[in-house]
């Protein structure tokens, strides 16, 4: 069996969801579960959202199958602190724990499958969902009903030349985040808008972020009449910023899962994407290999 956790905000679970895809597809003799457990106890983000947004059921693991294939009862379950102790004994014949958020596409495809996985990352590596893009953007197409109440901007974007920008702040400004996440300044979103004016012929530009208040003068410097800066959804209402990238001509990233779906699911055909060089301090960002993809 393996089981496969699924944690943290919406983009983080859509490249998680393509990587239970993916172990489906290579492992078709393998039960493959989720665990999703972390949702139970952790209130970050907006919650567990695949089946909510994209009515996507994965086959939930059971306590007792999280159990047998990580060594340790799941945090909503209590008692049995004592049993998770025992389990640990058996690891190394029995079980085998994986985070594999950098391991080779072709080590995925070799595990040994006659024992027990349990495995968490995030698996943002182009190799683990690039082949199946087209069956992914499936899977992740928002409803017409959800999305009508977003009509009037999504009409605004598609009567220009748009272009989305995002700008992450939030959770990175957190002290437990402190020196970890690279916060774009303004001489990344001056760069990347001067190189979509030599992609496009009139760009407009929509931005997005989870610090509305911020960007209300962030990009003053920016003509006002080539931008327009989007608000309102927020809370329950964030993936609609996803939703609205993806309608865009051309998408500049954060150092962000959830822009990068956006850019995803978009249309590839004419699409340019600007993207940072890291993500995280200190750590060159993968080099994507996606048509229209450049890398700044």
């Amino acid at each position: 069996m393996i089981v496969l956790q699924i944690s943290s905000g919406l983009g983080n679970q859509m490249f998680q969801y393509a990587f239970f895809r993916l172990l489906k597809k290579h492992h078709p003799e393998v039960k493959v579960k989720a665990d999703l457990t972390w949702f139970s106890w952790n209130d970050a983000h907006q919650g567990y959202e695949l089946k909510k947004l994209f009515g996507i059921n994965l086959p939930e693991a059971g306590p007792w199958e999280i159990a047998v294939t990580s060594g340790q009862f799941p945090h909503t379950v209590f008692g049995y602190r004592y049993i998770n102790r025992v389990l640990r004994i058996f690891d190394q014949g029995y079980i085998d724990s994986h985070c594999v958020d950098e391991m080779p596409l072709k080590d995925m495809i070799s595990f040994d499958t006659r024992r027990n996985l349990y495995l968490t990352g995030y698996y943002i590596s182009e190799a683990y969902y690039k082949d199946d893009l087209d069956e992914i953007r499936r899977d992740f197409a928002f409803s017409a009903e959800e999305t009508s109440s977003s009509s009037v901007m999504a009409h605004h974007i598609q009567s220009v030349e748009a272009v989305s920008i995002h700008v992450r702040r939030g959770d990175y400004l957190d002290p437990v985040y402190e020196g970890k996440f690279d916060l774009l300044g303004e001489e990344y979103y001056r760069s990347a808008t001067a190189r979509m004016r030599e992609i496009y012929k009139n760009p407009h530009f929509f931005i997005f972020s989870d610090d509305k208040e911020f960007i209300k003068t962030a990009f003053d410097w920016m003509p006002a009449d080539d931008r327009t800066i989007v608000t309102g959804n927020t809370g329950a209402d964030s993936w609609r910023d996803m939703y609205l990238m993806s309608i865009c001509r051309g998408n500049i990233l954060a150092n962000s899962t959830f822009s990068t779906w956006g850019a995803l699911l978009g249309d590839p055909e004419g699409r340019h994407v600007i993207y940072p060089s890291a993500y995280i301090l200190g750590t060159d960002s993968e080099i994507k290999t996606i048509n229209g993809w450049e890398r700044l």
